[in-house]
């Protein structure tokens, strides 16, 4: 079985968008529920801003990747459709 080019983009969108809100949540339940120090909150923010940082990068990617794949199709499908000339 073969899955599309569209069906891997949007479920790698899916699979970003859904790994960045855990990141968000962990972020979230370790700075305003635990009772670490402050200089462990201080580090546990540094570090979560870098993940969701480049998560949201690969999302940003991810959602150009499918813009771009869906462009591409349209013109090739207008090509197919219009095969004596432009």
């Amino acid at each position: 079985m073969k899955i599309s080019e569209q069906t891997q983009i949007e479920a790698n969108i899916g699979f970003l968008i859904g790994i960045l809100l855990g990141a968000i949540s962990s972020w979230v339940f370790i700075v305003f529920t635990t009772d670490w120090e402050w200089y462990f909150k201080v580090l546990a923010t540094i570090g979560s801003l870098g993940i969701i940082g480049s998560l949201s990068m690969a999302l940003y990617n991810s959602f150009n990747a499918r813009t771009n794949y869906l462009e591409a199709k349209k013109d090739l499908d207008k090509l197919n459709n219009n095969p004596g000339g432009f």
